[in-house]
């Protein structure tokens, strides 16, 4: 199945790769040894925090050699009419209209039956009159791919199976293990996992730089718990540590000193760039050791490190995390500390969102690294709120 795809499957694909250009996307991909030469069957299995960085996904497709024909399991507003322009561009005119008129074209809906996207409905989705219906249909499309799959076509599918989080890698779904498990045990054909974990510096004013980590094929043979618990591992190992991630679990240590205090703390950017190199310098030492997965290797670099921290003032001072104030910056304890319900955290609370990023990596190896760092607040002036 390793041949041309056709001058309209290379099209769409070109203009996800144009989209994420508009959007403001920087991709970085990581681990393009593993995208030569790939076995023959093969699910991609990348995380899914968001509609945003999925444009940036075509950066694994160009790197694909050979490029194999997809079957993609997708949610089922893909054959709506209307998906590219509802889910994409929502914050940039010029993204939204390029979808949209996409959109109006029907080349998009054309375009994802020929891919021969499988389209699954969510559990949590109410399109069914009862659940018996749901697992019904479900069960029938299920049945598809592994039709498709024994047929020599790869599969995409985002095993978390929902945007919907608190941060960090969700439970995964079933669906990756009876794909894996029925085609060795009816075909006797073994079913390789290609692990992408993809994170975005979300926090950030401007442009977004999104990595993309691709780890080695893998084929797991297992009973479900323990085949869901390798891919989680697999996947957890492959996060790429970004600066919003740092500096955001930095922003929410402080909140917490400040609601405990009940006293509001005023940092000088001095303070908070010294405070930030000293922990990016203990992270990395920790992701050397080995302790922690990979980190965006650029936060090496001073200049590039205190560029990032600009952007992520700015994107907080928008969002209302920080006020500025004389050439200082007061915490909005409040606003960092705002609990949300699962289906909205991420929107509404960004900042919250990209901390847990990394605090879901290692907990008590992460805070003990801030911990570390609290002696220096003695040196921050205090006012009472």
């Amino acid at each position: 199945m390793h041949h041309s795809n056709g001058i309209m499957y290379e099209f769409f694909l070109f203009c996800f790769k144009v989209a994420s250009i508009i959007m403001r996307h920087r991709p970085h991909l990581k681990g393009k040894e593993y995208l030569k030469h790939i076995p023959d069957l093969l699910i991609f299995t990348p995380t899914h925090d968001s509609y945003f960085e999925v444009p940036s996904l075509s950066k694994v497709y160009y790197a694909l050699k050979p490029r194999p024909h997809f079957v993609i399991m997708a949610k089922k507003d893909f054959l709506s009419g209307n998906y590219l322009s509802s889910n994409f561009g929502k914050k940039n005119k010029l993204a939204y209209y390029l979808f949209y008129f996409l959109d109006r074209t029907g080349l998009p809906k054309a375009f994802f039956k020929k891919m021969k996207l499988i389209d699954i409905p969510r559990p949590f989705i109410e399109d069914f009159k009862n659940k018996e219906a749901m697992k019904s249909e479900i069960y029938a499309q299920m049945e598809k791919l592994k039709s498709s799959i024994h047929n020599g076509f790869s599969t995409l599918i985002f095993p978390e199976g929902t945007t919907w989080g608190f941060g960090g890698l969700k439970n995964l779904r079933s669906g990756i293990f009876q794909l894996v498990d029925s085609t060795y045990r009816h075909f006797q054909k073994k079913l390789y996992i290609l692990p992408i974990n993809v994170k975005v510096d979300r926090c950030m004013a401007g442009k977004k730089d999104i990595f993309i980590n691709v780890g080695k094929p893998v084929f797991i043979l297992d009973v479900k718990e323990n085949f869901l618990a390798k891919v989680s591992e697999i996947l957890k190992d492959l996060h790429t540590i970004t600066f919003s991630q740092i500096a955001s679990v930095y922003i929410q240590r402080l909140s917490m000193a400040v609601e405990e205090i009940d006293r509001a703390i005023v940092l000088k950017k001095e303070e908070i760039v010294s405070h930030l190199d000293s922990i990016v310098a203990d992270i990395m030492a920790l992701v050397k050791e080995g302790k922690l997965p990979d980190i965006d290797e650029y936060l090496n670099d001073r200049n590039y490190r205190h560029k990032k921290l600009k952007h992520f003032l700015k994107f907080c001072i928008k969002k209302g995390y920080i006020i500025k104030s004389s050439g200082t910056y007061i915490i909005n304890s409040k606003k960092v500390l705002a609990s949300f319900p699962i289906k909205s955290y991420r929107k509404e609370n960004p900042l919250g969102f990209s901390a847990n990023e990394l605090l879901s990596l290692n907990y008590a190896t992460i805070t003990a690294v801030y911990d570390k760092h609290n002696t220096c607040y003695s040196t921050v002036s205090a006012h009472t709120r």
